[in-house]
């Protein structure tokens, strides 16, 4: 494993699945402080927490902790390429868009149309079951618990496009 890892920029849907489902913890062992989360993404998280999502609260305590990290603020030129991108994005998956593109980040979001913006840019893109099946390819977690994880996220409102992260591996 490289001595740092890019940093990774969570839209709020893939942040809020591993948090609804109880597996925010994985992230931070996972990502650890190159798991970085913009100003847009907390806003949209806090709007989560006000209509009574307070599983989301394990994300500001984190920061808090400083186990992951606030994104800086944009630049001119990042600045530029959110605007842009908020023709088609909301704020959180554009504000991760526009980072990652100009920080030689990696976007994770499920968000088809944030995809795309990414695939049109270069801009190397996850997802939760990206995610998942990373977990259980470096052993941090069975194919089990990985369904089993999975199944809480599909619970909690996530639409994923599988049922089992087993059958992909």
């Amino acid at each position: 494993m490289p001595d740092r890892l890019p940093d990774r920029f969570l839209d709020t849907v893939t942040i809020s699945n591993f948090a609804l489902s109880g597996a925010f913890d994985l992230l931070v062992n996972r990502y650890g402080r190159s798991l970085r989360v913009t100003e847009q993404v907390r806003a949209e998280l806090a709007a989560g927490r006000i209509r009574g999502y307070s599983e989301l609260e394990v994300v500001e305590q984190a920061l808090a902790a400083g186990s992951i990290l606030p994104a800086e603020p944009m630049t001119m030129p990042e600045n530029e390429l959110f605007v842009e991108v908020l023709r088609i994005l909301g704020p959180g998956e554009a504000s991760c868009v526009a980072l990652a593109g100009h920080r030689n980040g990696i976007v994770a979001t499920d968000d088809r149309a944030a995809r795309s913006a990414c695939a049109g840019r270069s801009i190397p893109v996850t997802g939760t079951i990206g995610i998942l099946k990373a977990l259980c390819i470096d052993r941090t977690i069975t194919a089990e618990e990985a369904d089993a994880i999975l199944a809480r996220m599909v619970d909690a409102g996530f639409y994923s496009p599988v049922r089992r992260v087993s059958g992909l591996l």
